[in-house]
Parts: structure tokens; sequence; C-alpha cells
């Protein structure tokens, strides 16, 4: 009995460390993991639907303002800075509070990020 005992102090309880060392190791890997993964996961969502709502809102100024003042040959530079704040308006009113917040976390400023990106896309529209 005592020779089992001795067994045990000297080779299990050595192992129950090494086995609870790596345990550690692989949830602490495993939660990193999964802390990209959803990061990866949150920011994909975010950056599409911000450059859907921004795309959607694009489209919706040149459909209801914009090609209307081009055919009447009266699309001057005031009339684009109306259809920008409109575009601008559009989409703060659409994106969600936790999608500005997102935005300004990522880049420091929404207005600089929504303007460049609007601007990108009717470079792209035209």
């Amino acid at each position: 009995m005592e020779l089992l005992v001795q067994i045990f102090q000297v080779c299990i309880i050595p192992l129950l460390g090494i086995l609870t060392s790596f345990l550690v190791s692989y949830l602490k890997t495993k939660k990193e993991h999964i802390a990209e993964t959803t990061d990866s996961e949150i920011a994909r969502k975010y950056t599409e639907m911000i450059i859907d709502t921004v795309t959607r809102c694009v489209i919706a100024t040149n459909q209801t303002y914009v090609d209307t003042l081009k055919k009447e040959g009266k699309f001057e530079v005031d009339a684009q800075k109306e259809a920008f704040n409109m575009t601008l308006n559009a989409v703060l009113k659409t994106l969600s509070e936790d999608a500005k917040q997102y935005i300004i976390e990522a880049t420091g400023d929404l207005n600089t990020y929504l303007t460049e990106l609007i601007e990108s896309l009717v470079h792209q529209n035209k």
C-alpha cells in the first residue's frame, strides 16, 4: 500500500501539474482564436452594412434628384453639394448607432469616413 502511495506521489501528482498547465495553455489559445474570429465577423458585418447603406443612398439620391437635374442641365455646383448632403443625411439616418460607433472606433471620424466613401461611390457610378 505504501508503495502505491509513493508511486502516486512521484508519478501522478507531477502529471496532474503538467496536464493542468497544458489545459490552461490550450484554453488560452482557444479563447484568443474565438476573440479573433468574433472581431473579424463583427468587422465584416459592419463593413458590409456600411458600404451597402452608402451605396443604396447614393443610388437613391441619383434616381430621385441627380438624374432629373442632369436631364434639365441644372446639375451645377450648388446642386452637387445638395445631392451630397442629401446622401450623407440619408446614410446617417439609416445607420444604426452601433455601426456609427464602429466607424468612429475604426477610423476616428464618422463624417470624414462617410464623406470619402460617398465620394468614392459617386465616382464609381459615373
